[in-house]
């Protein structure tokens, strides 16, 4: 089972019981967050240098405290390390003694965090940042074009599951074995994230998750989405 983009204050609590949901029906043996379950608005380059941004007066410790939490709701084995979270890491070599300080403590707290739930936590590197199940590579993601998902198919030559684009989307491979790439969409209040309100490309923006079955050599995937608001889920 995968999830990914939550983004901590801005989960979709409705979404995110059907999650859970699932999960203690199916117990499945391996969960994956794919990354971004902290927002980090605060440490944009935008917002701290922008004394006017919005994001610059969001708490970075309730952030930390509310992804935190959905993260051991969750309980994964494998948490990787989104964009959102990477800014933390970015600012550890800032020439700000007290950002880099702070940049320093939160990697921390998060890396203390996942270590206590007995997860695997991978960087945010399109080599080391890659979960692998059979035949099936794991990750955030590193592009928002509109082949995005085929792109990462095709850099990796592998069916892939990853996250980041926030749009729930299935596309096959331009190479042998047409292998699938899935990107699980998002969990997050798409109606609140208010700086994505005036993009185009947010209109493609929807909920979902993955789930399916794996071997040692093997991995088939589903895309679950909701029709109208309302999941129709094999529970």
């Amino acid at each position: 089972m995968a999830v990914g983009c939550t983004h901590a204050g801005h989960l979709d609590y409705k979404a995110w019981k059907e999650v859970l949901a699932f999960k203690q029906r199916w117990q499945p043996e391996t969960t994956i967050h794919l990354g971004d379950f902290l927002d980090t608005s605060a440490w944009r380059a935008g917002a701290r240098n922008n004394p006017d941004d919005p994001d610059r007066g969001e708490s970075i410790a309730e952030d930390y405290l509310v992804g935190i939490s959905h993260l051991k709701e969750l309980s994964p084995q494998i948490c990787m390390l989104g964009n959102h979270e990477f800014r933390i890491w970015e600012m550890l070599k800032s020439n700000s003694a007290i950002v880099a300080y702070a940049a320093e403590e939160g990697v921390k707290a998060i890396e203390t965090a996942v270590k206590k739930m007995k997860a695997r936590l991978f960087e945010y590197d399109i080599e080391k940042g890659v979960f692998i199940l059979g035949n099936t590579y794991f990750i955030h993601g590193y592009s928002h074009g509109e082949s995005a998902v085929r792109d990462a198919v095709e850099s990796y030559g592998k069916s892939v599951v990853m996250a980041h684009l926030h749009r729930p989307e299935i596309a096959r491979g331009r190479i042998l074995g047409a292998p699938i790439g899935h990107c699980a969409g998002t969990l997050a209040n798409i109606g609140a994230m208010g700086y994505a309100r005036r993009r185009r490309a947010t209109l493609r923006w929807g909920h979902g998750f993955c789930y399916g079955e794996y071997a040692h050599d093997a991995c088939v995937t589903w895309l679950a989405t909701p029709t109208k608001g309302e999941w129709r889920l094999p529970v």
